[in-house]
């Protein structure tokens, strides 16, 4: 018979040295180092939060393998308590030594999810340190704890995004845990553990006896899915004791552990390190906080002198850590334990490497893959790289959606070849924690909206909300009601929002529905039979009567007082004179060029999208002749490539259309006179941050497909429902969706997925025009464009080039466009070139830096001087900007140099020395490569040879070198530019995004957001208007046009000024 090998220990597989070398071992602040401790920790499967003694909180992304930093505003002090919570959107909270809380709302990559970093505060209600934090499972309730004993409770609201904090109440001693489940909260003092009960406003002490000593120990909650009067808690004794309790604090078992520690303690083995303290035991051991941990009935304790894993049920101590008082944070996940230990370093316990999953027993990874370790570490060291882990559903009372997660970690134990077990050892020690999502979270309305900003100006809205059925295949909004179709033809209803939505459903078995924008007028086309019906006198509640209106009906366009009938084989039909006591009339056929799809209508306009998805529009409408005279074919459309899935008429004269990309387009002016519209090309409104489109989630059978198709080839799913979307879209579906639709009361939007999004307030489109210079051939292919002020003039210069080789000027007022050609110096490339008023800078290929003065007479320049680099040695210049008064620059190390005056010499005839700043702590390996100053001074930004972006704070007139570098969290660039009031990226695969947020007092800003279009090079100029060369190598100029929700007129300009400040008031879902 066969015999199984014993469980895996707990241990340590490898120092997380990827996590450790991401926090920087000192910060610069202002001319003096200051050292980093680590003094917090938190971690779940997706993140891993630690605070620091300098206020700054790094969080780790494992899904992602990137760190983030967020900063605590105000006075530098030390982070001492941290807490995650993974719900509808990631939150983490953070507590301070002067008792300062906060939390941030965590963007999320994830379809559907927050794209939009929040921070709230809670102030002024803790005195002193913070000491425990915790959160109700969906978000909306954060308990605070402080070592005087105080507890806050923070009532928090996204929706309105405000945060209201009320003193819950005070404890004579110390907080030392917090815990909250089914509306109870556990509290542990020094004193005594106590169950509050939140909606009773009542509370017991757990069990009868007082402590017989004092001092930091826990309580908490056992995962599981159960009601409240189920919850159980274990709560740690002084003298090595654990009760057992039920929700009433009634204690029903005593686990007496002492004899337990009176053998020796299986330690945890840990990776081999230099200057590892060995263990300590105090005079006494004792429990301290404590958790439930990977098995019911594992309990783990900790407290500043040891970390023990204790085994209730079967009474076994599984292993421990004993220490010499230095431990200072612990946290687990479901089956890992992360420890800080000392002033930064952090252990990872686990019964399997970082990476493997254990699954039915069986440890998987996907892809295994070398890397270099550290040099401390020569011997053979493997890193494990988990591409993409099995996806696991997470469901409770529903099903939650599925994840998937990749993270790089190193595996010591692996490269040894010493992880030989069998299914039955993992899976014995794996078993799952229970899930801690319970009733109360789903008893909340599942409405995501805005996070109010408090700015000044209009404000705009981008609000989310869940629908009421299987998916949307049709979102019809009118004056008083929206209205959605899902998958399975039920037609559901509610009043329009003021708040959440209160769905009824109004039919089944429908297969299309339209209203009329005033919403008196009511059809629906039936599943099955496919005939029309209409409904005279709309009422939600009570009976309703429906008239049959025509056979073999495909599609219908409700106006005012008309219908437009797309009938099953493609011919046009028109009702005309309908009212609330007549909903139908007879069908009158209308000629048509091709067969139909769709059909808009609206106030005596109609468009119309072909089956082949061509536009067209109806001429020759008016009171007299509600049919009009003919369709003309939109060229615009064709002329600009767009190939609509659906189209809407809106309110002040606006047409709308939703292309197969998930891209949002729209055109102003279209009147009875002037149905084309006003416009001679379609603007873009930038949704893609906000509402995710996802052609496949339309039709159930395209996502069984997807999830088999990858399945089944091992391909990505995202792959492969690409590569079905494409196939779908090049066949015509009888079942047209309509995605988006424009009221009075906002532009509202599905996504295809059971979820949609209303635009309330302003919108900005966006266009990029082709421009071509005076003298050139409209083939030509420009390789990069920048910009500058104009000495003693209004505009811009545009500096721009086909290579290294030449140089061209224009101006931007110039209507003619007449390129100025500037000769370089003999055989001389110029590898990077930059501008201000007064100056152009160029870098050539040999690292030595060229200097041509502008001025109001010669505003191009007169000739090169070849600047003087004498006091930099061998130092080789890789990046240089110039800023209106001062110059900054990169070299090959990274090293950041800093410079005064344009000029090659100031007035005294002297050469302006060079001060060398340090660039911003990295781990090894990264250096900064690019350094951009706006045109003002007042800001730095750069990139390192990775994309990451940093920006240098603390600059000011008095300053101007600034006192310390910061990350910006969020994304990866190839090219940064700088207008005088914020930063413009290019990413990799061209797309643009700005930084929203930017003040003197916020030089790092709150939040990237992208733009439309996608350029190979970029240019901004100093009143943030946006050049740029197009993949095509062509010249565009960015034209936006603001679009009010109102009756005034729309705003048409040049560039982004007066239209990228409606963009910073947009609220994010």
């Amino acid at each position: 018979m066969a015999t199984h090998p014993a469980p895996l220990p707990l241990r340590e597989f490898c120092p997380l040295y990827y996590l450790l070398n991401a926090i920087p071992a000192k910060v610069q602040k202002g001319f003096r180092s200051v050292l980093v401790y680590l003094t917090a920790l938190d971690s779940n499967s997706d993140y891993m939060a630690i605070g620091s003694s300098i206020g700054m909180l790094y969080l780790y992304s494992r899904r992602v393998s990137q760190m983030n930093k967020y900063n605590i505003e105000g006075k530098c002090e030390a982070i001492t308590a941290v807490k995650l919570l993974n719900c509808f959107d990631d939150l983490v909270a953070v507590g301070t030594a002067s008792g300062r809380v906060a939390f941030f709302q965590l963007v999320s990559p994830l379809l559907g999810r927050n794209k939009q970093l929040r921070r709230f505060d809670v102030v002024g209600l803790h005195k002193s340190t913070i000491t425990a934090l915790a959160w109700s499972a969906n978000g909306m309730k954060l308990f605070s704890g402080d070592d005087k004993g105080r507890v806050v409770y923070s009532s928090v609201d996204l929706d309105q995004g405000v945060c209201n904090p009320v003193v819950f109440f005070e404890e004579p001693s110390a907080i030392v845990q917090l815990e909250y489940s089914q509306k109870v909260l556990l509290v542990s003092s020094h004193q005594r553990s106590m169950l509050f009960y939140t909606q009773e406003q009542s509370h017991h002490q757990l069990g009868t006896k007082p402590r017989k000593n004092n001092g930091k120990f826990g309580a908490c909650f056992q995962p599981a899915l159960c009601k409240q009067s189920d919850l159980v808690v274990y709560a740690a004794r002084p003298g090595l004791r654990l009760w057992r309790t039920d929700v009433q604090g009634r204690v029903g078992e005593t686990h007496v552990l002492k004899p337990l520690f009176n053998q020796d303690i299986p330690q945890f083995e840990l990776f081999p390190r230099l200057g590892f303290n060995g263990g300590y035991r105090p005079s006494e051991r004792q429990l301290g906080i404590v958790s439930c941990f990977l098995k019911e009935g594992w309990v783990l304790s900790w407290n500043e002198y040891s970390v023990y894993v204790v085994d209730c049920t079967n009474q076994v101590i599984i292993g421990g850590l004993e220490s010499s008082g230095d431990i200072v944070s612990v946290s687990c996940t479901e089956n890992e334990i992360f420890i800080l230990k000392g002033d930064r370093d952090i252990l990872r316990i686990s019964n399997c490497p970082e990476g493997l999953e254990v699954h039915d027993g069986v440890e998987e990874s996907e892809e295994v893959q070398e890397e270099q370790h550290p040099e401390e570490f020569s011997h053979v060291v493997e890193a494990l790289e988990v591409a993409e882990d099995s996806e696991q559903q997470r469901a409770s009372l529903g099903t939650m959606e599925s994840r998937s997660r990749s993270s790089s970690v190193t595996s010591w134990q692996s490269a040894q070849g010493m992880i030989t077990t069998t299914e039955a050892s993992i899976s014995e020690l794996s078993s799952s924690r229970y899930s801690t999502i319970t009733q109360e979270d789903f008893q909340q309305e599942l409405v995501v909206k805005a996070i109010k900003l408090k700015k000044k100006g209009k404000r705009r809205h981008w609000m989310g909300y869940t629908g009421p059925g299987c998916g949307i295949l049709s979102l019809v909004v009118t004056d008083r009601h929206i209205w959605c179709l899902d998958f399975k033809g039920g037609l559901f209803c509610s009043g329009l929002p003021n708040g959440s939505l209160s769905w009824q459903k109004f039919e089944e078995n429908v297969h299309q529905v339209a209203l009329s924008p005033s919403g008196s007028l009511l059809w629906k086309v039936e599943q099955k039979t496919m005939t029309a019906y209409a409904c005279g006198k709309v009422t939600i509640k009570g009976k309703r009567h429906w008239y049959k209106a025509l056979d073999d009906t495909a599609f219908v366009a409700l106006g005012d007082d008309t219908a437009w009938i797309i009938r099953s084989n493609g011919d046009l039909y028109i009702q005309t004179g309908l009212c609330v006591d007549r909903p139908c009339a007879r069908s009158v056929k209308v000629d048509c060029p091709c067969p139909m799809a769709q059909i808009a209508a609206r106030g005596s306009v109609v468009w119309a999208l072909s089956e082949q998805r061509g536009v067209f529009y109806r001429e020759g409408l008016s009171s007299y002749c509600a049919e009009g005279e003919h369709w003309k074919y939109d060229t615009v459309s064709e002329s600009q490539g767009l190939e609509p899935i659906c189209i809407a008429l809106g309110e002040n004269n606006t047409v709308w259309a939703f292309d197969t990309s998930g891209n949002l387009w729209f055109r102003t002016g279209a009147t009875v006179k002037n149905p084309q519209g006003e416009d001679d090309h379609w603007w873009q409104v930038s949704i893609t941050d906000y509402v995710v489109f996802d052609q496949g989630s339309l039709f159930q059978t395209l996502i069984q497909a997807t999830q088999t198709v990858a399945t089944a080839t091992r391909a990505p799913v995202e792959r492969v429902a690409e590569c079905l979307r494409v196939a779908f879209l090049s066949q015509h579906s009888q079942c047209q969706p309509s995605l988006i639709s424009v009221s009075t009361s906002g532009v509202w939007i599905a996504s295809g997925h059971n979820e949609f999004h209303v635009a309330k307030g302003s919108l900005i489109g966006t266009f990029w025009k082709s421009i071509v210079p005076r003298g050139t051939a409209s083939a030509t292919k420009w390789a990069f464009v920048f910009s500058s002020a104009v000495p003693a003039k209004e505009g811009s210069f545009l500096w721009l080039g086909q290579s290294r080789k030449d140089l061209f000027c224009i101006w931007d007022k110039d209507l003619q466009m007449r390129p100025f050609t500037i000769q370089f110096p003999p055989d001389i490339e110029m590898v990077q070139l930059s501008a201000c008023r007064d100056a152009l800078w160029g870098l050539d290929h040999y690292g030595r830096v060229h200097i041509r003065t502008l001025s109001a007479s010669c505003s191009t320049g007169m000739h090169w001087t070849l600047l003087d680099l004498s006091q930099l040695g061998h130092v080789k210049f890789l990046s240089l900007s110039c800023g209106s008064q001062n110059v900054w620059a990169c070299d090959r190390n990274g090293m950041v140099y800093f410079r005064v005056g344009t000029q090659p010499l100031n007035p005294s005839m002297m050469l302006p020395a060079w001060i060398c700043i340090e660039p911003p702590e990295q781990p090894a390996g990264l250096h900064l490569v690019k350094i951009q100053t706006s045109p003002n001074d007042r800001m730095l930004w750069a990139l390192d040879n990775r994309g990451n972006v940093h920006v240098r704070i603390g600059i000011t007139e008095e300053m101007p070198v600034g006192t310390a570098w910061e990350h910006i969290p969020g994304l990866q660039a190839r090219q940064l530019v700088l207008s005088m009031r914020t930063a413009w990226v290019r990413l990799s695969n061209g797309e643009v995004a700005r930084r929203y947020g930017i003040t003197e007092r916020n030089p790092s800003g709150d939040y990237w957001k992208k733009i439309p279009g996608l350029v190979s090079w970029l240019a901004v100029t100093p009143m943030d208007e946006l050049w740029a060369v197009a993949p095509t190598g062509a010249l565009n100029q960015r034209l936006t046009k603001t679009l009010q929700n109102n009756r005034s007129k729309n705003h048409g300009n040049v560039g982004s000024l007066s239209g990228e400040e409606l963009e910073e008031e947009w609220e994010v879902i």
